[in-house]
């Protein structure tokens, strides 16, 4: 994939309803209740962002894909919202997995963990989105953190 053809992969992505990629303990659910997990995946990464969610008992009420405005209310501002302080800061990966267009919210170490690898790729000079990326899953008994790396044939 040439970098010139990310870009209406990106709008397209945006614009569309996109599936969320499950993350769990014991890996990801491409097709949730269809296939088993897989301990690691390989995708493509068209683009990441700041991103907020607020959960009530483990259930997103109120997500912004961007930590600006609210996508469950269109007239919610993130920086005005009283429950602000109870959001979890997150970072939004826009991804193709298999030929589909996928989102993972990344929060904590998983989030650290990119960040961290997104900077190492930028130093070496690799293009996030020219690269094949093999995301993987490390147990950590109740969630699932995830590493980063640059696929063998990526």
């Amino acid at each position: 994939m040439h970098y010139r053809d990310i870009e209406p992969l990106r709008e397209i992505l945006h614009r569309a309803l996109v599936r969320y990629l499950k993350v769990t303990s014991r890996g990801f659910w491409i097709d949730d209740g269809v296939d088993l997990p897989r301990p690691s995946i390989e995708a493509r990464i068209l683009g990441f962002g700041g991103a907020r969610t607020s959960y009530r008992k483990r259930k997103p009420v109120c997500r912004s894909l961007d930590g600006v405005a609210a996508v469950t209310d269109a007239g919610k501002i993130c920086t005005e919202c009283k429950a602000r302080g109870k959001c979890t800061p997150q970072v939004r990966l826009d991804l193709i997995v298999e030929q589909r267009a996928l989102r993972c919210l990344l929060a904590f170490t998983s989030a650290r963990n990119f960040l961290e690898y997104e900077a190492t790729l930028r130093r070496d000079g690799v293009v996030l989105e020219q690269a094949l990326h093999e995301i993987s899953v490390v147990n950590r008994g109740s969630w699932g953190e995830l590493r980063f790396r640059v696929a063998e044939n990526g």
